[in-house]
């Protein structure tokens, strides 16, 4: 069952984050606004409640792995203080330093965080949509799962290679998951984040954000 856990992981957690957005609906075919949004100005970060029951970590290891350097953890901060998420803050940022802070929020549940640092290449998905893939997240996950999945899936991105690739993207390159005695018949898989670059700021391409060699 571990082990079936553990080739699951990768999926659940981009379920939880947002993905690339297979499950939202598109609202236009380009990166422009939707013609008719729904009330988007409205739509906004609330506190998220965390359960404070029992919990077994499904994975069964309690080990950290995931882990913000110092100046990450200042970014994270800054970025999700009162919830203002102003992209503006990674002008001239690092694409790892970004993917960090995304993955930091996807983990607090702050849904608003990680939709202000995507970039939509090809279709575009409403905010109140995002959010509302987010409350359906909550109800059929634990979100204390997602530290537990990042442990497992993200202990090498900030280890990461990133590649510019020159014409404004670029990628991240990170062995998925990290080789540990506990799990049998666990093979490490290289990743690919990838980003377009957008005002001097690295964003996640919304619509092409993992890929594997």
């Amino acid at each position: 069952m571990r082990q079936f856990l553990i080739s699951v992981c990768i999926l659940l957690f981009l379920s939880a984050c947002g993905g690339n957005g297979n499950d939202l609906p598109p609202e236009a075919t380009t990166s422009s606004a939707p013609e008719t949004p729904i009330a988007e100005d409205d739509v906004h970060q609330e506190p998220v409640v965390f359960p404070t029951g029992e919990y077994e970590n499904p994975f069964g290891d309690t080990r950290t792995r995931f882990t913000l350097t110092d100046s990450q953890q200042a970014l994270f901060n800054s970025y999700s203080k009162d919830f203002n998420f102003d992209i503006s803050l990674f002008k001239g940022a690092s694409a790892i330093d970004v993917a960090q802070v995304f993955i930091e929020c996807g983990i607090e549940g702050l849904w608003e965080g990680e939709y202000n640092l995507y970039y939509f290449k090809s279709r575009q998905v409403a905010k109140a949509d995002f959010k509302a893939e987010f409350e359906k997240d909550l109800t059929t996950l634990d979100i204390r799962t997602r530290r537990d999945q990042a442990n497992i899936v993200f202990p090498n991105l900030k280890d990461g290679t990133f590649v510019d690739a020159g014409d404004g993207s670029g990628y991240i390159e990170f062995d998925s998951v990290e080789q540990t005695a506990d799990y049998e018949n666990l093979y490490t898989v290289k990743m690919r984040m990838n980003f377009i670059k957008v005002d001097d700021i690295w964003q996640i391409d919304q619509n092409n954000m993992f890929t594997s060699e």
